[in-house]
């Protein structure tokens, strides 16, 4: 019976998805009226109207290699995005400007795909910017024409000094300058295995122009330059150099990063009650139980692995809200949260929250893990609306002092008394050194010149004084100086040596040091995540992943049983690094031990604060669904993953159904040791 039923979308549309966008066309100014305003700030971007063409082919297809440089030079010089004005300070204002960038784009677009030769190329500053009003002609005095930008042209952002310059044209010998001649120094065409490295070059030697101490020079071979510098020479063919300078800048060129993709689960294991009743879940028990505002399904997900999904997926919710203590309508933040399965996923990413259309969306080989992460940042988002952030709370965490708490927490902790020592005494030797290079300068030169070896040991003997932070040390100085030399120290030098005097004296009166503050080993693994794998930029050590990755593993440390797709993700950044010796460790980029226990604790006090401000609901026990009146076969569940109808998704879920129990609250656990 199972096999007959049909998962569609279910709910509200939720819209925007790959899918149903302009995805090979390009965006045009119509395709705003279905955006909202945050999308169109994000979509329309030169990139989504104009699609980059494909340059290679082109040439491939016998167009001059200057024409298509060409081609690509007047592309970029097209500003990335809309420019606003000051005066567009409405939403209405904005969607005019976006409007007109993505009118003009086309236009220029328009004109650019009728460029063939060089001919076609002079004649688009005249097509393009005074055939269409942005530039008039101007007849001067005798016979010559000017250019004048009309108030159309100037009230126009994507009209520029910039591309006017790149299409005026003056004659073809300009253009086989400008054009063909930079393309080909750029090697603008050249495939990418037969590119020279970015700053190196190869020459010829005809035995003619060059110079050898040795005598040993040939005529005839390649040698290969790096600026004004000869690396190499007497290579044999152009081939042999071009390997030769690829090998060389590899050598000096950083290695390239990792790519960082959680490692699909072989099993999803659950261990918690059955909230399902034993039944098969639908779109419907997602609107009716969670509050989701709707549901969609990407076209590749047969009807076998979208019943997977629909039934774990709903299980590891009903898990989140037991964590939590919370409703079951605040796991969609009261409507809010739409969810999708493999339908709008892009690149290598498991899962990935849209804060523009308010989804979740788990792709189909990678998701099932990562849905912990991916509610926390529909959450980060639900209260960043909240507290009035424009975006995620956590990037602007001081707008709610617990979440400035949560960020100090997982980033820093107190140090011990031996970190503290150390500290210290890098930082007093450190101002020793400061002080003691301001005292030579302000008196040593003048001791030199007018004094003797007994100054110098009288003035040996105040500078270990000053140093120990001895009061009165400064005018014992400064009289010495005047003494030997006729003056005293400056003013000016003599204020900030007192001043160190001060600093150097409380040095010494402090009997111990004071407890500071250093980096978590999870905030310290999190930026050396960023340099060893892609998605750095500060992805790795930003607040909102941060936040994200410990949340997955508060859940997980909160359910007293295991849920693999909510959390089986939780522990899986990591990876190894090498370091300058050669040595190999474990990089993990999540927290553990102490660190983590204390980051649990403030997700506990925010938990804990939200249901007094009724941002969240309590509950003490999360509920199964009633049971239904129609039963469904034993080995149902089983059965509908058949031969005919392969389940990627179904083939991860355990082979037994889980285990009836009473619906049992979630209590506090130890925290987990990673599974390597």
């Amino acid at each position: 019976m199972a096999n007959t039923i049909q998962h569609e979308d279910f709910g509200e549309k939720i819209g925007g998805a790959k899918k149903d966008l302009w995805k090979d066309r390009g965006l045009y100014a119509d395709d705003l009226s279905s955006m909202n305003e945050r999308e169109a700030e994000k979509f329309v971007k030169k990139d989504n109207v104009w699609k980059k063409p494909d340059y290679q082919a082109m040439l491939d297809a016998g167009s001059p290699l200057g024409v298509v440089y060409f081609v690509k030079k007047v592309r970029d010089s097209l500003g990335a995005s809309p420019q606003y004005r000051y005066g567009d300070n409405t939403p209405e204002k904005r969607f005019a400007r976006q409007k007109e960038y993505i009118d003009t784009v086309r236009q220029i677009q328009a004109v650019m795909e009728d460029v063939q030769t060089v001919a076609d190329a002079m004649g688009v500053y005249d097509r393009f910017l005074v055939g269409n009003g942005y530039v008039d002609m101007v007849q001067g005095w005798g016979s010559g024409i000017h250019y004048s930008a009309t108030e159309k042209g100037r009230n126009n952002p994507v009209i520029t000094d910039k591309l006017a310059r790149t299409l005026h044209i003056r004659s073809e010998a300009y253009f086989e300058r400008d054009f063909t001649q930079k393309a080909r120094k750029e090697q603008f065409g050249v495939p990418k295995d037969q590119k020279v490295p970015a700053g190196y070059a190869i020459h010829f030697y005809d035995g003619k122009n060059g110079y050898s101490r040795a005598g040993d020079w040939r005529p005839g071979t390649y040698y290969v330059t790096k600026g004004y510098s000869i690396l190499q020479t007497n290579i044999e063919s152009h081939e042999a150099a071009l390997r030769w300078a690829k090998e060389f800048a590899g050598q000096r060129s950083k290695s390239e990063k990792v790519r960082f993709v959680p490692r699909q689960l072989e099993h999803v294991h659950r261990g918690g009650p059955d909230y399902r009743s034993g039944q098969e879940i639908n779109g419907q028990d997602y609107l009716d139980t969670f509050g989701f505002r709707g549901g969609e399904f990407g076209n590749w997900m047969n009807q076998n692995d979208r019943q997977a999904s629909l039934n774990m997926g709903f299980e590891a919710l009903k898990d989140l809200a037991s964590a939590l203590q919370v409703n079951d309508k605040d796991i969609a933040y009261q409507g809010v949260l739409a969810i999708a399965f493999g339908a709008r996923g892009s690149g290598n990413a498991a899962a990935h929250y849209e804060p523009l259309r308010k989804v979740i969306n788990l792709t189909k080989m990678h998701g099932a893990g990562s849905l912990a992460h991916e509610w926390w940042h529909g959450f980060d988002d639900y209260l960043g609306t909240k507290m009035g952030a424009k975006g995620l709370l956590s990037e602007q965490p001081y707008l709610y002092p617990l979440f400035k708490k949560l960020v100090d927490t997982m980033k820093y902790k107190p140090e011990s008394q031996e970190q503290a020592a150390r500290r210290t005494e890098i930082q007093n030797a450190r101002m020793q050194k400061n002080a003691e290079g301001w005292l030579d300068s302000a008196v040593l030169s003048s001791l030199k010149y007018y004094g003797d070896e007994s100054t110098l040991e009288q003035y040996a003997a105040l500078k270990t004084a000053f140093l120990s932070g001895e009061p009165g040390t400064v005018d014992k100085i400064s009289a010495l100086k005047k003494q030997t030399a006729g003056r005293v120290i400056p003013k000016s030098e003599r204020e900030r040596l007192e001043s160190f005097e001060r600093i150097l004296h409380g040095m010494q009166e402090q009997e111990t040091p004071q407890i500071g503050r250093t980096e978590t080993d999870y905030y310290r693994n999190s930026m050396k995540m960023g340099k060893e794998c892609e998605k750095d930029g500060g992805y790795w050590d930003s607040n909102v992943e941060m936040t994200a990755r410990a949340f997955a593993c508060y859940v997980k440390d909160t359910l007293p049983y295991a849920s693999d797709y909510l959390t089986g993700h939780a522990e899986c950044a990591l990876t190894f690094v090498t370091d300058k010796s050669g040595n190999t460790e474990l990089l993990r980029a999540y927290p553990q031990g102490e660190e983590r226990k204390a980051i649990n604790a403030v997700f506990d006090e925010i938990v804990a604060d939200l249901k007094l401000q009724h941002i969240l609901t309590h509950e003490d026990i999360t509920q199964p669904l009633p049971v239904k009146h129609v039963p469904l076969a034993e080995n149902e569940q089983i059965s509908m993953f058949t031969d005919s109808r392969p389940s990627v998704i179904g083939q991860l879920a355990a082979a037994k159904p889980a285990v009836k129990e009473k619906p049992v609250q979630a209590a506090s656990k130890s925290t987990h040791a990673p599974e390597l």
